[in-house]
């Protein structure tokens, strides 16, 4: 029996669409948290750099401007902790906000499959 090319084509589109649909939440459980949990790592460790808050916090005891006086090393020291609370405030605020982000691509796909059988009944029951 000889199968047409457009049977063998539809044939294997249709297998390779279903294992797609069972193969999606392996994938978005395993490779796909692995890539958001490295990228989220990688984007802190990105803002962290761009404020430079490790090098304020390495300069935190240097007095700025060569100010060798008492009171010009306690400025410098005041002014870079304060800088170096805010910016690391700035970092904490921007965690939070990716690890709801996190939260979110956890629970994205459940709540996507119960969204899509919920229509789906609906609409073959109503």
């Amino acid at each position: 029996m000889n199968i047409s090319s457009g049977g063998f084509t539809s044939s294997f589109i249709l297998r390779d669409f279903a294992r797609g649909i069972v193969m999606l939440p392996v994938w978005w459980y395993t490779i796909g948290l692995a890539t958001v949990v490295s990228g989220s790592v990688r984007n802190v460790k990105s803002v962290v750099r761009n404020f430079g808050l490790d090098v304020w916090a390495k300069n935190l005891f240097v007095p700025m401007y060569g100010e060798t006086t008492f009171s010009g090393k306690l400025i410098s020291f005041l002014m870079r902790f304060v800088v170096v609370i805010f910016q690391s405030l700035g970092v904490v605020i921007w965690s939070v906000i990716l690890f709801a982000l996190f939260i979110v691509y956890l629970i994205a796909l459940p709540f996507s499959i119960l969204g899509i059988l919920s229509y789906g009944f609906g609409m073959l029951f109503f």
